[in-house]
Formats: structure tokens, sequence, C-alpha cells
């Protein structure tokens, strides 16, 4: 292991790396550098803005798989971004090339993970119903765009889910694990956390459709307003007409969900139109 500083900050990889391009984007006021992506992230201020950069090519502490994949993924990951471009999804403004690695810089978000810290979460769960409705709409809007166009949502974790507490807005940082359809489950499985990864994402080989990305928003829907785990209708505090949308888009077998990524949104906006005053 090996300790770089920059700006007054510490930065732990493996084996040294340059990082002197970081210069050229400001101070650097906030490292992450544990992350199991094998990309290596930083908040930077140039004195008029603030931005997010994630870079690869670093042989990062946490990372077991091969540099050159990272580098190959976030590489990827470019013109996802600007295809599926909306409010809710990491804006990002431009790439970067580096002679030991790639980057993509981003607009700042000032939000909060969903994980690996448990009080966002039950931040999250405290907010009045009528807030967390508004930001899981933003959301769902967000991935039925992308099944619009054809990619299957994969790589869904909380560790990705920012939330502003203050501005009541929700931000997806990561698409890398999105793929165009016709898709199929790599091996060991589909990426992502456990519970936002539907059964056949587990199947090594199996075709994927759009059913996967029904599962996906149903999932979603426990994590805003349910418990992720045993999807209990007792854990329920979003009323009857959404449990069973977000209940049947979770179901085990893809033929007994809902179609499509957009009849699931039009039901679910049609539910909380229906609910009482809130």
């Amino acid at each position: 292991m090996i300790t770089i500083v920059h700006d007054n900050l510490k930065i732990q990889l493996k084996s040294w790396h340059d990082l002197s391009w970081l210069q050229d984007f400001g101070r650097v006021f906030c490292v992450f550098d544990q992350l199991i992506s094998g990309n290596l992230c930083f908040g930077v201020d140039d004195g008029e803005r603030k931005y997010f950069i994630k870079y690869a090519g670093a042989p990062t502490m946490m990372y077991a798989g091969d540099t050159q994949a990272a580098v190959d993924r976030l590489r990827a990951a470019y013109p996802k971004h600007l295809q599926l471009a909306h409010p809710a999804l990491n804006h990002v403004l431009h790439e970067f090339q580096t002679p030991q690695g790639y980057g993509l810089v981003f607009s700042w978000f000032d939000g909060f993970a969903l994980a690996p810290l448990r009080l966002h979460m039950e931040h999250l769960h405290a907010l009045a119903l009528i807030d967390k409705l508004a930001l899981y709409d933003q959301l769902m809007d967000a991935l039925v765009q992308a099944s619009r166009k054809d990619f299957l949502i994969a790589g869904l974790s909380d560790h990705h889910v920012l939330i502003d507490f203050e501005k009541k807005r929700p931000l997806l940082s990561s698409l890398s694990h999105f793929e165009q359809f016709p898709a199929r489950v790599p091996h060991p499985k589909l990426p992502g956390t456990s519970w936002y990864i539907p059964p056949e994402g587990y199947v090594i080989g199996a075709a994927l459709d759009e059913y996967a990305n029904v599962y996906a928003l149903g999932a979603l829907a426990f994590t805003f307003f349910g418990n992720q785990s045993t999807r209990a209708p007792g854990d329920w505090t979003a009323g009857a007409a959404l449990y069973e949308l977000a209940a049947n888009a979770a179901k085990q077998k893809a033929e007994d969900r809902l179609p499509s990524a957009e009849v699931y949104q039009a039901r679910w906006r049609a539910a909380v139109r229906s609910l009482p005053r809130l």
C-alpha cells in the first residue's frame, strides 16, 4: 500500500500512480479511494464550481479486477450518460485521458448515498410520504426512459442512489452496468445489490428483457416505501394500491410481472393520483 497526499488529503492505493493531472481541475476537497468498482473518485472545486471526477486506471485498494477492465467500463459509460441524460442521472460534462488512465467529469451533487451509512436510509424513511413519492417518481422516470431506449437496468445499489434532503432531489450516480438489449446474464450474476436483481439475473447466460427492468422498479419502490428484505405488506407505508403494483413488479416469475416499465409507470402514477390528499 502507498499513501499519496494531494491538497492535504490522503489517497490510498496498492501502488504509486501519477495523479498530478488533478491540479488541472482545482482544489480536491474529498476523496473516495475505497470503492470496489475500480474507480478512484474526487470532489474538486475550481473556485467557481464544484465537480465530481470518476477516474479509472489507478490500482485502487478494494478493487479485485483488472485495471484495464475498469478503464474500459468507465469509457463505455460515457456515451450511456450522454444518451440517457436526465435530471435524476449524473450529469456528465466531459471525458479526459491521462497517460495511465481515463476519467469522466460530472456536475457536483450535494447529496447522501443511501448506503453504507444506515442513517441516510433512515432519513429517507422519515420523510413525509409526499416527498418520498416525488423522489421516487424522479428516479422512476429516469429508469423508464432508459428502458424506453432499450437499456437493461443493471448494477443498481443503494450506494449509487443519492438524495439531496434539503432540495428534495434524487440522483442515480452510476450507469456503468446498464446494457443495451438484447442482454444476457454475465458470469457470475447480473451486477448490482441482491434485492435489485430478479431471479433470472442469477442464471448465467439467460436472456434478459424488460421484465427485469420492471423488477428493478418494484424493488426500488420497496427501498423507498417498505422493507427491502421482507417486502411484507405490514411494512409498506404508501397505501394498498401502490403496494400491489410494487409486489407485482417484484414477482419471482418474470411472466407474472407487468409487461413493461412504461406500463408500470403509468399505473403507478394513476394510483398516486388516486391517493387521499397528502
